[in-house]
């Protein structure tokens, strides 16, 4: 049981580091200087996250998931937010003219979705809505 709890506990503080990182990066949105906000990015990713930007996107889509589970030891209720916070690095990297980078951010982005999609039991509007998002963005 003190095991289980010991679980619980891990999964809720991964979970508040990944608001934590998506709070940080929607504060960068609005700085003007996109190059100090990809700096700040990495930054995040690296001490909030404990997986490196670079390692995030040298990774193929098809692996990021399985990259994700293992190294960070994400759960299906973090992939949502972690696909959510891929979406807005890519939004920071279009602002600096980076649209290669920013491409491949929202594939990645989109595989989180659709592997949750099709992985839950449920379905989400609010997940569906990010796929067609990020679909027309693409």
């Amino acid at each position: 049981m003190e095991q289980r709890d010991y679980l619980m506990r891990q999964i809720e503080q991964l979970g508040q580091v990944l608001a934590k990182a998506l709070a940080g990066l929607l504060n960068l949105k609005q700085v003007p200087d996109a190059s100090l906000s990809i700096d700040e990015i990495r930054q995040i990713y690296g001490e909030e996250l404990d997986i490196t930007l670079d390692l995030v996107l040298v990774t193929p889509k098809e692996e990021i998931i399985s990259v994700l589970m293992s190294r960070v030891k994400f759960i299906d209720h973090h992939l949502d937010t972690m696909a959510e916070l891929l979406s807005e690095t890519a939004e920071l990297y279009d602002i600096s003219d980076e649209t290669g980078t920013a491409k491949d951010l929202r594939k990645k982005a989109l595989y989180i979705y659709e592997y949750l999609q099709e992985t839950s039991g449920t379905y989400s509007i609010d997940q569906a809505m990010k796929i067609t998002q990020l679909k027309q963005l693409l």
